[in-house]
């Protein structure tokens, strides 16, 4: 299979499956044996027409009446290429469209898009969802409910942020590590705006150098450091995580309290958990203990009750709008409420496990009332015995460049 072929294979799989971009990508080419001098070229076309996604979309309709998505992926890969990616052959691109689609209608809609700036509709009103969707490759539904719990301006200034790839942000072990002397070494690293921190700034990934491999380095969001930097963390008293989504709390933990650290990681989530245990066999001493378990059976997993009890289930996930170019894909609005039920439910059982004057922390990558300030609240009044100490809810476009909403709530001392 070429280029445009294998391109074309992934993005059919991404539209009509509920599979991840990368793991479309790996499974493709390994099952076809894709050269690696094209693995590069195809990531980019296929990323380069989800990110434009919408307004492919729009720009087909406006031109071919009830044309089938599969006849239309040659020309978006054209589309691609001649507005943004510039990498290909136009013509060779435009002569694989015509197999399936009018070739003067194709010509129509190509010399078009050429010769105007304006690809989005003039008739749409510049602040409504639908024409902020086409602009921005964002669900209009995502952008109405948006509008309606946090204003127009906030959800401007978060489209215009989430268009730009996000910068990766990573926690360094300053136990191992001084930063000065690494930033010294690294050029491609930058020192973040918090504390045993750093940004990567080069090309490629950061995670073939031998601090990664070692673990004291490793990925972590800004606003999960400025949360775990907040809460009242003491493995005497006893520290457990339930998570459904993959994090690298642990690690971080493990950076603050060395070998002393004690805590209960139990996980629903297969692929997380196994990444888990492969990453702590590196670790010479601890004392985490690591089950693979719901939220229903946590009471197979913790012994006793904790002073510090972490609750991350999983949620609609918007932060990965800005990192996963496939994600607005896979959302779906009819399973939000789903989603809500279930990170109530794992609030509830998480906080059976608090002792009196302990926390209980409730953590989200998301952007939603629904699924943050609700569901802490609708938790307050149903659970008189807790009471809530600090809420936040970080934009991507604020200076920790992250989609994060936490809640500390106490369990009331009798």
């Amino acid at each position: 299979m070429n280029i445009f072929e294998t391109s074309k294979s992934v993005l059919l799989k991404l539209v009509n499956e509920d599979v991840p971009f990368a793991v479309v990508l790996k499974n493709t080419f390994k099952k076809n044996n894709v050269d690696p001098a094209i693995k590069n070229n195809v990531a980019a076309l296929v990323g380069c027409e989800l990110r434009h996604h919408y307004i492919f979309d729009n720009l087909i309709k406006r031109f071919f009446e009830d044309v089938e998505f599969e006849k239309t992926v040659y020309l978006r890969f054209a589309l691609a290429n001649g507005l943004f990616l510039r990498r290909f052959s136009d013509a060779e691109l435009i002569a694989l469209a015509e197999k399936d689609l009018d070739r003067e209608t194709i010509y129509k809609l190509y010399n078009f898009v050429k010769s105007t700036n304006e690809i989005i509709p003039n008739d749409l009103d510049k602040a409504s969802p639908e024409y902020l969707s086409l602009r921005y490759n964002t669900p209009a539904w995502v952008i109405r409910m948006w509008q309606k719990q946090y204003g127009k301006g906030v959800v401007f200034k978060t489209l215009k942020v989430n268009y730009r790839q996000s910068v990766p942000s990573i926690r360094v072990n300053e136990n191992n590590i001084d930063i000065d002397e690494f930033l010294g070494k690294h050029p491609d690293f930058s020192k973040a705006p918090i504390d045993n921190m750093v940004i990567y700034q080069g090309r490629g990934t950061p995670k073939k150098l031998p601090e990664f491999e070692s673990g004291d380095l490793f990925f972590m969001k800004m606003a999960t450091k400025y949360v775990l930097d907040s809460l009242d963390l003491d493995v005497l008293k006893g520290i457990a995580i339930y998570t459904e989504v993959p994090n690298n709390i642990y690690l971080d933990l493990l950076t603050r309290f060395n070998e002393d650290t004690k805590l209960d990681l139990v996980i629903n989530n297969t692929s997380c958990y196994y990444e888990t245990k492969r990453s702590l066999e590196k670790v010479a001493k601890h004392h985490i203990f690591i089950y693979e378990a719901e939220y229903s059976s946590l009471l197979t997993c913790l012994s006793k009750k904790v002073h510090t009890m972490i609750c991350m289930p999983k949620s609609s996930t918007f932060d990965l709008l800005r990192s996963t170019p496939d994600y607005f894909l896979r959302i779906k609005q009819d399973k939000l409420d789903e989603i809500i039920a279930n990170e109530s439910a794992c609030l509830l059982e998480c906080s059976k496990y608090v002792e009196e004057g302990g926390e209980l922390v409730y953590m989200i990558p998301t952007l939603s009332r629904k699924e943050s300030n609700n569901v802490i609240a609708k938790f307050l009044v149903e659970n008189k015995d807790f009471e809530l100490l600090e809420e936040r809810q970080f934009f991507p476009f604020e200076v920790y460049d992250s989609c994060l909403y936490f809640a500390r709530l106490k369990k009331v001392e009798k």
